[in-house]
């Protein structure tokens, strides 16, 4: 079976995580978690960088750091991974879903607009699969209304968005380093900002609630949101390869180009102009639901492991009575069709051409 996706290392990983068990600091204290916040601020251009036990936790982090709370609303897009949704509520604030543009597969601008009111405190933004958001008119409206903006950039490191980097546009932004993430630490995330109350009370609460000056002062309810020096270690050689990895990355996305352009009946999702994006999953969209079922069940018969779309965050049991799905036609339509193709930094083109091959053969057996 070639896998959906599987990490890939490159560089110094072993060497890293062999001199953390050398030196015994393998808990959330070492020099590898400061190495990895400087060196997610410095490829950013940033100046505050901070690592998180994953990028569940840097996402409440920031909603608590920018002062999302109670009786407050979020904007968030419709089709993401669950998270961001339900970090804001956790807060005790309300997610306000937004239908996403059919393109770009992120939050629609224009109907986000429509759903600001006067509790609304910020934007959450998922610049999905490697593709940015639309973030002239995001900002826009987030100056004309006072609102904090948190990039939830866990899929597209790397990316840009008209010549800015992804991650530095908003207020804040959030990663993922997840094993089956662009770059990883095994489970683990974290977060960058220029805003230093942002970073010092993301800090804060990320420790236990702890005053940084003073032990086992506590100035708030706090968590333990901590990366160990071990999974940092990690990190630290993935970022040294980070624009390697990407490079990869980026033949990889045009060798299945090439290889499914001429295959009929499905279709590859689209880039807008505007933005410079990285490849994480090859997405593909088929006529519909029935088709696309039938092609991950055939795929893996034929050794090709895929995975169907995120659902959206609307129809999950504890949101589902709170939402009217017919506000979320493109996020149902793009969930329901639409499948990923294993995308891991070890493919070989050889990979790519059994992948695309049995793709083309199962739609032959499509009625």
């Amino acid at each position: 079976m070639i896998p959906i996706y599987e990490p890939s290392f490159f560089g110094r990983e072993r060497e890293y995580v062999s001199d953390c068990v050398d030196k015994v600091w393998v808990s959330s204290q070492g020099e590898y978690v400061t190495s990895l916040e400087s060196a997610l601020a410095d490829y950013h251009s940033v100046k505050h960088g901070v690592v998180t036990s994953n990028c569940t936790t840097a996402l409440h982090l920031a909603l608590l750091a920018v002062g999302v709370g109670p009786g407050d609303e979020v904007l968030c897009p419709d089709l993401t991974f669950i998270a961001p949704a339900n970090m804001i509520k956790l807060t005790g604030a309300e997610p306000v879903l937004v239908d996403i543009d059919p393109v770009t597969l992120t939050i629609d601008p224009l109907l986000a607009e429509k759903k600001i009111s006067n509790r609304t405190k910020a934007i959450i933004i998922v610049h999905q699969f490697g593709h940015a958001a639309d973030m002239d008119p995001i900002m826009k409206l987030a100056a004309a209304h006072d609102l904090k903006v948190i990039e939830d950039n866990a899929e597209s490191i790397g990316a840009s968005y008209k010549g800015r980097m992804l991650g530095t546009i908003g207020d804040v932004a959030t990663f993922s380093f997840f094993g089956n993430k662009i770059i990883t630490t095994g489970e683990g995330g974290g977060l960058i900002t220029n805003d230093e109350q942002i970073n010092a009370r993301a800090r804060m609460l990320r420790d236990h609630g702890m005053n940084p000056n003073r032990r086992y002062e506590h100035l708030d309810l706090g968590f333990n949101y901590r990366m160990t020096n071990l999974q940092a270690a990690l990190g630290v050689a993935q970022v040294e390869k980070l624009d390697e990895i990407l490079a990869i990355r980026q033949q990889q996305l045009e060798s299945y180009e090439s290889a499914l352009s001429a295959i009929g009946k499905i279709t590859t999702r689209k880039f807008a102009n505007w933005c410079n994006p990285v490849h994480w999953l090859m997405t593909v969209h088929a006529n519909d639901q029935k088709m696309r079922d039938y092609l991950i069940t055939e795929l893996a018969n034929e050794g090709v492991e895929c995975r169907p779309m995120v659902n959206p965050v609307h129809e999950a049991k504890h949101f589902v009575e709170h939402y009217d799905p017919a506000e979320f036609e493109h996020s149902i339509g793009v969930s329901r069709r639409s499948f990923h193709l294993p995308s891991g930094a070890n493919l070989t083109a050889e990979n790519i051409q059994y992948i695309s091959e049995a793709l083309e053969k199962v739609l032959n057996t499509y009625d």
